[in-house]
């Protein structure tokens, strides 16, 4: 009986540490996608977030299983979400241009960027924030062993300087890049609605006037969040407020 309890319990600890493996989840998940079961497989994606893991294709493949399932604004929200990750990945392009063209406000375009940010940005829109962010250090250590090379070798300073420079611009152009990026998608709080229609009032209380209406899958800029209200900026810069739980957060 001793012998049988603890197989047993090995066996259920077995099963519930598979349970918990991101994993194993995944897979399971991608399964029942595949066998067209979409909530659940909706359930096991919502698993893997519930244990702090996420990554790129988890959030894309959320993204697959909430258009299927007609939910356009967690839809792009997934997307918006897997792109921060992997912003190179040509199936999600593909998959998010084609969710924000079934918005019914789709028309409504963001102010055209500012040249100099299009600038810093444009060399490094493949990649994500964090792979900036590595190609920043990885410059910075470079030019610093440089230096430091030079201030105890001379030679090495004076037949390294042709090679200096150009990283020196490197260096600045992605620094540039990823203060430009860390702002936009770290300090600013984006949203997505994922809801038919959102009621935008001037105030943050029910009986306040109506402003305008979001329609599902409108991208906006979070500004404060307040008693179940947030303050909004749509992408012509019409400011209101609108009830939480219509806009969920990119971030």
């Amino acid at each position: 009986m001793v012998l049988i309890f603890l197989v047993s319990s090995v066996n259920l600890a077995i099963s519930a540490e598979e349970a918990e493996d991101p994993g194993a989840l995944f897979y399971k998940a991608n399964s029942l996608y595949e066998g067209r079961e979409y909530e659940k497989a909706s359930e096991e994606y919502a698993k893997i977030l519930n244990v702090d893991f996420d990554s790129g294709p988890l959030y894309f493949n959320i993204g697959n299983t909430f258009f299927k399932m007609g939910k356009i604004g967690y839809a792009i929200l997934a997307y918006k979400k897997a792109q921060r990750l992997m912003p190179g990945d040509g199936d999600l392009k593909s998959n998010l241009a084609y969710a924000e063209s079934l918005t019914e406000d789709s028309a409504l375009q963001p102010p055209s960027q500012n040249r100099i940010a299009w600038f810093f940005k444009f060399p490094f829109r493949e990649y994500s924030l964090n792979t900036v962010s590595a190609i920043l250090i990885a410059l910075y250590l470079i030019l610093i062993g440089m230096l430091l090379t030079g201030i105890i070798n001379p030679a090495f300073k004076r037949r390294m300087s042709i090679l200096f420079y150009p990283l020196l611009i490197g260096f600045l152009l992605t620094l540039g890049a990823f203060i430009i990026r860390y702002y936009n998608e770290e300090i600013l709080s984006h949203g997505v609605v994922v809801v038919k229609e959102a009621e935008c009032k001037y105030e943050p209380i029910d009986k306040s006037n109506n402003y305008f209406t979001l329609k599902e899958g409108q991208e906006v800029l979070v500004l404060k969040t307040r008693s179940g209200w947030r303050r909004i900026r749509r992408l012509d810069g019409k400011l209101a407020w609108v009830k939480s739980d219509a806009v969920e957060e990119i971030d």
